[in-house]
């Protein structure tokens, strides 16, 4: 049985998000010269971020990104009972019942259905983010400078040579990539809770019905 229930983790997740989203908004230097990612960029050879001025600083954007993400999250987390409680409604059900029924949740389509949709939906997001996230840092920790376009397009500015930086660049992180790593961890956490807690009410389900019978 999981410590904390998978329903618990993605709203602590959607919490972290919003708290993210206002340092980005309002003080990205925060993030951006913490000790994490100074320690994950050293220890794997990554890179600074290019200075950015404030007109051209995304971490405004990845902020409302990030809080319309976190706002999807509590949307579906709390709109969708998660397994345990549709479970907890089909044995309270058969015991209020006059008439002792065995196997409430298979002889009910729509409680089977409820059932599965919770796991169903932050299964397909947990694998699904956690293969965008695991693409994302693969992709920045094995690119070389020269896939990037940096020092390929020399442009002339002020009487002076400088080299161009492309939107591919500004991608090459070292906020992106602790990012995109934790995010890759913490869904690979939720997959797996998702598994132990289907796990978990299998068993309760087939116990129930061996006492019903």
């Amino acid at each position: 049985m999981a410590l904390i229930s998978s329903k618990t983790l993605i709203k602590a997740h959607a919490l972290c998000l919003f708290i993210l989203a206002v340092y980005l908004t309002r003080s990205p230097e925060v993030i951006t010269n913490s000790d994490v990612v100074f320690m994950l960029g050293e220890v794997l050879r990554i890179d600074a971020a290019p200075s950015l001025s404030i007109s051209q600083s995304p971490f405004a954007a990845c902020g409302i990104l990030l809080i319309a993400e976190a706002l999807v999250d509590l949307i579906l987390v709390s709109k969708v009972p998660p397994l345990n409680e549709v479970v907890a409604m089909a044995e309270a059900a058969r015991q209020h019942s006059p008439v002792p029924v065995a196997g409430a949740m298979r002889t009910n389509p729509f409680l089977t259905r409820l059932a599965t949709m919770y796991s169903e939906i932050w299964t397909l997001l947990s694998a699904s983010r956690f293969c965008l996230f695991f693409a994302v840092s693969f992709f920045i920790y094995q690119s070389k400078p020269a896939a990037w376009g940096v020092g390929t397009t020399p442009t002339v500015g002020y009487g002076t040579a400088t080299e161009a930086v492309s939107g591919l660049d500004h991608l090459k992180s070292r906020v992106i990539f602790t990012y995109g790593f934790m995010e890759m961890m913490f869904w690979l956490w939720i997959y797996l809770t998702l598994r132990d807690e289907r796990q978990e009410i299998a068993t309760r389900i087939v116990d129930g019905d061996r006492q019903a019978q």
